[in-house]
């Protein structure tokens, strides 16, 4: 739920990391790296990041930075190049996830300064004759990009994505920003349970090791969700070397009200360096709900349960959930409201569903999105969107590496 200085160091000295598959290397980690290339020979129309043609996915701040856990864009081009050119801010050797309409998501580590072609005249699904949907995330909750400006053939041009007309936000922690699953975010039970909805909108506002409650957890001077909710940047180091004690607020108005939002957050109170009483942990869930109701009026609130630890005893393991009686007192405390509901996730992981790291393994991270997409649609009426676009990539019992690009 957390990262040591020593696990930042060694993390940010790594210009790529290994995906295990069962012990064993992939040989082709990350299929699709896009070639680094030059605007400067005339070919090509740019645009810039303020472009209204591009439509920014989860949290970016005004200098066109990203933060939490997948942002992205989406936008439609004609033509059959396309580029993105990324600024100063950008993390050394970030890894994207990018996919033109709905096919498979390929792979490429970009870095500051520098601008990569992601569409050429041989990239599968381009349709010269009519609009192309691009699609692009930042994999990693602790890395992001700038975008600078986007490109196209010089008789090409950019067209607006249609939105579509619901919206789902996600606020967590490291479960639900997928720390160590295979692709993180995009193998997060959060990026899995909205995109398996189909045509909805989606926004994880997670980054790991934050507490639910305003408290300096595992002493690294991390504001709690029920402060950074409000605001642009996540909680990390990235986002304190760039804003220290006055982050960017975040401009709800401006963005797609959510209409489900879903909250999946207590364990890293609940942890022993950070132990946040039962009360104050009470306290603060209610808090964050009366926030995010103020904030989004017509949204549905789910509340998840937090399925703690598994602990072996005799033949067999032992879940034992954390804060079980604070967070069904939250439910109580909304019950007469109608827009709170409680998500039961007890019985849902087994003990083998955990990765070394203490993370749901990929196929944990699919049981819960299952689970809660079957749920939503049975208590809420949502419908589920097998439309044609992948969700899950490349699914493995676990990746058990501590450091992602």
């Amino acid at each position: 739920m957390r990262f040591s200085p020593v696990f930042l160091l060694s993390w940010a000295l790594q210009a790529s990391a290994t995906i295990l598959q069962n012990g064993q290397a992939r040989e082709d980690p990350y299929p699709g790296q896009a070639p680094s290339i030059s605007l400067e020979d005339g070919s090509w129309r740019s645009y810039g990041p303020d472009a209204s043609e591009i439509s920014y996915k989860g949290r970016w701040d005004s200098k066109y930075v990203s933060w939490w856990s997948l942002p992205g864009i989406k936008l439609g081009f004609t033509g059959e190049q396309l580029a993105l050119s990324f600024g100063p801010q950008t993390s050394e050797g970030v890894l994207l996830a990018y996919r033109i309409g709905g096919l498979d998501w390929e792979f490429s580590n970009v870095t500051a300064n520098a601008t990569y072609q992601f569409a050429g005249s041989s990239t599968p699904g381009l349709n010269l004759s009519n609009n192309n949907t691009f699609e692009m995330r930042v994999t990693n909750w602790g890395y992001g990009v700038q975008l600078s400006g986007v490109s196209v053939a010089s008789d090409a041009k950019l067209v607006a994505a249609p939105a579509y007309n619901k919206t789902v936000e996600i606020i967590g922690d490291s479960f639900a920003s997928g720390q160590y699953a295979t692709y993180e975010g995009l193998s997060s039970w959060a990026y899995n349970f909205a995109a398996g909805l189909g045509d909805v909108e989606y926004s994880i506002t997670a980054y790991p090791g934050i507490c639910l409650t305003d408290e300096e957890c595992y002493a690294d001077k991390a504001r709690g969700m029920t402060y950074q909710w409000f605001y642009a940047s996540d909680a990390g180091v990235r986002a304190n070397a760039t804003y220290g004690d006055h982050p960017e607020k975040w401009n709800f108005s401006s963005h797609q009200p959510a209409d489900l939002v879903v909250i999946d957050l207590g364990t890293n109170d609940r942890r022993p360096q950070n132990n946040i009483p039962g009360s104050t942990f009470y306290d603060s869930y209610v808090e964050l709900v009366n926030s995010v109701h103020k904030t989004y009026p017509n949204a549905q609130i789910v509340i998840m349960s937090l399925w703690g630890n598994f602990t072996r005893s005799g033949d067999t393991y032992i879940q034992s959930p954390f804060y079980v009686s604070e967070i069904q007192r939250v439910s109580q405390h909304f019950q007469d409201d109608g827009f709170v509901h409680y998500f039961g996730t007890k019985g849902i992981l087994q003990h083998n569903d955990i990765d070394p790291q203490e993370h749901p393994t990929d196929v944990g991270h699919l049981k819960i999105a299952s689970h809660l997409m079957q749920w939503t649609k049975l208590k809420l009426g949502w419908e589920f969107g097998a439309t044609g676009p992948e969700v899950q990539h490349d699914t493995l019992y676990w990746n058990n590496q501590d450091s992602y690009r």
